[in-house]
C-alpha cells in the first residue's frame, strides 16, 4: 500500500468521527480527536458512545435559540464572511476599537465570524486581529528562546502605572511594555455579548475588565473595593463583581474559539479527504492540545462556585441550550432544603461582621471538583463524584485546592492539569487560612506532560505542548481581597506569561488604628533583625525563630512586671506552627497559669478555655488568627491584648481590640477604663503588608524606617 493512501485511509478515519452528530463535536486534543475515534457515539446525550439511550435526561433546563458554533464549510457561500455588525451591549458600546492589546481599551466589539477562514492562523487580518489566534497559535510570536530565558532569570522590565479600572498597578515584561501591536483585539463570540445585552448585566466596569483580560497577560488584583481595610460597605463592592463577571465571559470565549477552530480544521480535513487527489490533504494542523480541559476555576468554597455558576456563567447560555444536571447542581451546592442557614438571619448582621457573612453563608464545604462541558445544544455540568476520565471530557474545571488535591493523589494523575490555558484563582486570601499547602500543589503540578495519552492525537498537538512551553502562554487571573506574600510568591515564582504581568500596587491605605476606642495605649515593637540585611527564603526562617525568642525574653518579662498585665492578657498568634511552639514553652517552663485555643479545638476545650479566662483562673489565653477566621468568638475578660504577630486581615486587629468592652450577649458593652486596656504588637521589616493595612501607608513607612524600635499610638 502506497503512502499516499495510507494517509487518505488515516483522513477519512478522522472524516468518520467528524461526520457524527454535531453534538459530539469536540475541542481539544483529547479523546474526542477523530483520529483517534474508534467507532464514532450515535447518541447525542451519551458519554461514552453505544447505543441510544432510552431513558428521559434529567435535570434539563430548556431556552430558545441553538448554540454557540455554526460552522458553514462546504456551504454555498463558503469563505464570504457576513458584514460585520456591532451592538450596544449596555455598556459595552460596540465599536472598531473593540478590546485593545493595550488594556486600555472599554468596548467589547460583536463581530460574527462567518469567513471560514478567519480561524486559519496567518491567513487572514482578521486572525491576525484576534488576541487568542496570535497568543495561542501553533507558533506564537513572543514565545522566542530570549524571552524564555529571561523568564526564568526572573529578569523582568517593571513600570508603574495607572491602569484604567485597576488603578496603580505594576506591570512587568520581558521587552517592551506591549508587545503586541494596539491594533490587536480580542473578539467576543456574538451569543455572549447577546446574553450579555439580555441579561442586563453589562457595566462599564465590565467593559473594562474584559478589554484587560483580553490581552492575555497574567493578573494580580487585590484591595478591589478598598476591601483590604475590612469595611462594612466594601466587601461586596461592584468592582470585584465586575471581575468576576468579566473572568467568566473570558474563559467561556476562550474554550468556544478553541472549540470552533479545531471543528473547523476537523471539517476542512474532511472535505479534502473526500477528493479523489491524494496531493490535496493538508498537512494535519496544529490546533489540539494532550487534554480536553482548558480553564481551571479555583475557589475555596461550594457558595462561591455555586455564585460563579449561577450568577455569572449560566445567565450566557444561549435561548435554547440545554442546561444539564442543574437541579443536582444546585442542591448539591446549596444548603439541604431541611437545613435553615444561621448567617441568612437578619439578626446575623448584628452578631458577625459582613467579610464573614459573605464567607460562610451557604454552603461552606471546601471539598468539591467539577467539570463543564459545552456542546452545540447542551451545557452538561458533569457532577461529583466525577473520576479523571469524566473530567477528561470537560472544557472548564471548577475545584478547591482540597477538593482537587485529594482526587489527584488518589488517582495518582494530575494530567487535568496538562492543558490548563486560563487559570482564575478567586479568594487567595480565604486558601491561605484553609491550607497553602494545596495551592502550591496545583500550582506546581500545571502544564506537566500527562502521565497517559488519553487519546491524543500527537500530530495535531501543538509544539510548545511538546516542548513543555505551555506555562510561558498560559493565563493566569489571581484575585484576593488582600495582598499576602504567600500570593505574592504565587505570582512571581508561578506566573511566567510571555505577554507580561500585571499586579495592584497600593500605598494608601489608611489602617484601622481609627476604629480602635480612643484613649487605649498600643504599643508596636519592632523585632531587632541585626545581621538580616536581605528579604530572603532563609532570612525569614531566621526571623521565626528570632521572633520567638524576642517574645520569650523579651515580652513576657515585661507582662509579668506589670500588675495588670500579668493578667487578662489574651495573646493573639497567626499561625498554628507559632501556636504549638509557643504553647511548648509556656507548658515546659511554666511561667504563667495560660490555656490555648485553636482552629483544631473541640468546642468544649473552647469553652472551658473561654470561661477559666473570663474568670481569670487562667491568666493567658492564647489563640489563633484561624480560630477567629472561622468561629469569630467574643473572648470576654481581656485587657491586655499581645500580637505575637500582626494578623493579615486588618479588621481582625480592630475586633479584637474592642473585646475588652463587650458584654455579654444582649447586655451591649460594658464600662471599662480605656487607661486599663493596652495592647503590645511585635512586628518585622516582614510584616511590611499586614504593617500598612493596620496603621495606614504612612505609619508603616515611619515604623520600618525609624531609628526606633519602639512606638505608641493613643
Amino acid at each position: 500500500m502506497s503512502t499516499a493512501t495510507e494517509i487518505k485511509l488515516l483522513t477519512l478515519l478522522n472524516v468518520s468521527a467528524v461526520k457524527r452528530p454535531r453534538e459530539l463535536d469536540v475541542p481539544g486534543g483529547h479523546r474526542g480527536s477523530p483520529s483517534f475515534s474508534k467507532t464514532p457515539s450515535l447518541v447525542p446525550d451519551s458519554e461514552d458512545g453505544g447505543e441510544p439511550s432510552k431513558k428521559r435526561r434529567k435535570s434539563v433546563v430548556f431556552g430558545g435559540e441553538v448554540g454557540p458554533s455554526g460552522s458553514t464549510f462546504g456551504k454555498k457561500g463558503k469563505g464570504k464572511a457576513k458584514k460585520i455588525e456591532v451592538t450596544e451591549v449596555n455598556g459595552l458600546e460596540g465599536s472598531t476599537d473593540a478590546v485593545n492589546g493595550n488594556g486600555n481599551g472599554g468596548a467589547v466589539e460583536e463581530v460574527f465570524e462567518e469567513d471560514e477562514e478567519s480561524d486559519d492562523e496567518g491567513e487572514s487580518s482578521t486572525a491576525n486581529d484576534d488576541m487568542f489566534n496570535i497568543h495561542f497559535g501553533a507558533d506564537p510570536p513572543i514565545l522566542t528562546k530570549e524571552a524564555v530565558s529571561l523568564v526564568e532569570e526572573h529578569k523582568w522590565k517593571s513600570q508603574r502605572r495607572t491602569s484604567k479600572g485597576f488603578g496603580r498597578v505594576v506591570e512587568l515584561s520581558t521587552s517592551h511594555p506591549d508587545p503586541v501591536s494596539a491594533e490587536v483585539r480580542t473578539r467576543i463570540t456574538p451569543f455572549i455579548a447577546t446574553s450579555l445585552k439580555a441579561s442586563s448585566s453589562s457595566t462599564p466596569l465590565l467593559s473594562t475588565s474584559l478589554s484587560h483580560l483580553g490581552t492575555y497577560k497574567d493578573f494580580y488584583l487585590h484591595s478591589l473595593d478598598g476591601e483590604a481595610d475590612g469595611s462594612e460597605t466594601q466587601i461586596l463592592g461592584e468592582q470585584k463583581e465586575a471581575m468576576r463577571k468579566a473572568a467568566v465571559v473570558h474563559a467561556l470565549n476562550h474554550v468556544l474559539k478553541t472549540r470552533r477552530r479545531i471543528i473547523r480544521n476537523n471539517e476542512k480535513l474532511a472535505h479534502a479527504a473526500s477528493s479523489d487527489n491524494p496531493s490535496s490533504i493538508p498537512e494535519p494542523p496544529r490546533d489540539q492540545s494532550f487534554t480536553r480541559p482548558k480553564v481551571l476555576l479555583l475557589l475555596p468554597f461550594r457558595s462561591l462556585a455555586l455564585h460563579y455558576i449561577k450568577t455569572h456563567l449560566l445567565p450566557l447560555a444561549p435561548t435554547g441550550t440545554q442546561i444539564e444536571n442543574q437541579r443536582p447542581f444546585l442542591s448539591s451546592f446549596s444548603l439541604p432544603e431541611d437545613e435553615e442557614d444561621p448567617l441568612a438571619s437578619t439578626s446575623a448582621g448584628k452578631d458577625f461582621p459582613t467579610d464573614h457573612l459573605v464567607n460562610f453563608r451557604g454552603n461552606s464545604d471546601d471539598n468539591f471538583r467539577f467539570g463543564i462541558k459545552f456542546t452545540r445544544k447542551a451545557w452538561r455540568i458533569v457532577m461529583p463524584p466525577a473520576n479523571e476520565e469524566k473530567l477528561l471530557d470537560c472544557d472548564i474545571l471548577v475545584s478547591s485546592p482540597l477538593g482537587f488535591k485529594m482526587a489527584a493523589e488518589k488517582e495518582d494523575s494530575t494530567d487535568l492539569l496538562s492543558s490548563i490555558e486560563v487559570l482564575i484563582a478567586d479568594g487567595l486570601d480565604t486558601m491561605a487560612v484553609q491550607n497553602w499547602d494545596h495551592v502550591q500543589f496545583i500550582f506546581n503540578n500545571m502544564n506537566k506532560i500527562p502521565k497517559s495519552p488519553h487519546g491524543c492525537d500527537f500530530s495535531r498537538v501543538k509544539p510548545w505542548y511538546l516542548e513543555q512551553q505551555a506555562q510561558y502562554l498560559r493565563q493566569t487571573i489571581l484575585l484576593s481581597r488582600y495582598d499576602t506574600p504567600e500570593s505574592r510568591a504565587l505570582f512571581n515564582r508561578h506566573c511566567h506569561n510571555l505577554q507580561g504581568k500585571v499586579r495592584s500596587e497600593r500605598s494608601d491605605y489608611e489602617g484601622v488604628l481609627g476604629r480602635v476606642r480612643s484613649g487605649v495605649r498600643q504599643v508596636f515593637e519592632r523585632i531587632d533583625l541585626e545581621g538580616l540585611k536581605a528579604l530572603s527564603g532563609e532570612a525569614a526562617v531566621e526571623e521565626v525563630d528570632t521572633r520567638l525568642e524576642w517574645f520569650t525574653k523579651k515580652t513576657i518579662p515585661a507582662l509579668l512586671r506589670s500588675a495588670i498585665s500579668r493578667q487578662n492578657t489574651l495573646i493573639i498568634v497567626p499561625s498554628y506552627f507559632d501556636f504549638v511552639r509557643l504553647n511548648n514553652y509556656l507548658r515546659k517552663n511554666d511561667v504563667v497559669t495560660y490555656a490555648a485555643i485553636s482552629e483544631y479545638s473541640s468546642n468544649s476545650e473552647i469553652s472551658k478555655a473561654r470561661t477559666l479566662f473570663f474568670k481569670g483562673k487562667k491568666s493567658f489565653l492564647i489563640v489563633t488568627e484561624r480560630l477567629h477566621f472561622y468561629r469569630r468568638y467574643k473572648i470576654r475578660g481581656a485587657k491586655t491584648l499581645v500580637f505575637y504577630s500582626l494578623p493579615d486581615h486588618a479588621q481582625f486587629y480592630s475586633e479584637f481590640m474592642g473585646t475588652p468592652f463587650m458584654g455579654s450577649k444582649g447586655q451591649g458593652e460594658v464600662e471599662v477604663d480605656e487607661a486599663e486596656v493596652s495592647s503590645r504588637v511585635l512586628f518585622s521589616r516582614f510584616d511590611a503588608l499586614k504593617l500598612e493595612r493596620v496603621v495606614g501607608s504612612g505609619n508603616a513607612r515611619r515604623l520600618l524606617t525609624s531609628g526606633e524600635g519602639r512606638f505608641e499610638f493613643v
